[in-house]
C-alpha cells in the first residue's frame, strides 16, 4: 500500500567496526527528507542487522548533536506525514530485499516510563495498518516500547529468527537486559 509522504533521498550507507564479541549490527543506512510545512530537516537513520532486521530510527536534523534527539519533542505538529516517510523507506527496502524485517522502539519523553510509550501506540497502530499480517507477524515487547514486524516467510525457514533476534540485541544493548 502505497501512502502519501514527504519526498525522501539516501545519503550514504555507514559500515559499522565488526568485533569478534558482536557483529549484530552490520551499518547504517542515513536518509533524509524536508518537511514542506515547517521548513526543517530529518535524518532517518535504518539500522542494519543480522538476518536481514531494519531498525527505523528518526530525528531532527538540528537535534544531531542531542543525547536525547529520539526522545525530544519538535513541537512542529507534523508527526504523521513525518513517520509515513518512515514507512515509505521501509516499504522501499522491503521490495529490494524480499527477506527484510523491521523494528523499531517508541522512545520515551522526558518524565515517561519506557513501558507503552506514547509514541510506541501511535507507532503500532501505523504498523497494524500499512503491514499486513499476511506477509508479516507482528511482535511487541511493551514493557521496552519494542515492535518487531517479523516476515513470516523468515520464520517458516528460521523457526528461531525471534530468539537469534532477542539474543543480539541483548548482546549489544543493555537496554535489553
Amino acid at each position: 500500500m502505497k501512502i502519501p509522504h514527504y519526498p525522501y533521498r539516501f545519503i550514504q550507507r555507514i559500515e559499522e567496526q565488526s568485533t569478534s564479541l558482536n557483529s549484530f549490527l552490520k551499518y547504517k543506512l542515513l536518509y533524509t527528507f524536508k518537511s514542506p510545512k515547517s521548513h526543517q530537516w530529518y535524518w532517518v537513520w535504518v539500522e542494519v542487522y543480522e538476518r536481514n532486521l531494519y531498525a527505523v530510527k528518526f530525528h531532527l536534523k538540528a537535534h544531531r548533536q542531542s543525547p536525547d534527539k529520539y526522545s525530544l519533542m519538535t513541537g512542529l505538529n507534523e508527526a504523521r506525514p513525518v513517520i509515513h516517510t518512515c514507512i515509505a523507506i521501509m516499504q522501499e527496502i522491503s521490495e529490494k530485499d524480499e527477506r527484510a524485517s523491521f523494528g523499531f522502539i517508541g522512545a520515551n519523553m522526558k518524565g515517561e516510563t519506557v513501558g507503552y510509550t506514547k509514541r510506541f501506540q501511535v507507532y503500532s497502530r501505523m504498523m497494524a495498518t500499512y503491514f499486513s499480517e499476511e506477509v508479516f507477524e507482528h511482535f511487541m515487547l511493551v514493557s521496552k516500547s519494542a515492535y518487531l514486524l517479523i516476515r513470516k516467510s523468515e520464520l517458516a525457514v528460521h523457526p528461531d529468527l525471534l530468539h537469534d533476534l532477542n539474543a543480539g540485541f541483548k548482546r549489544l544493548y543493555d537496554y535489553f537486559d
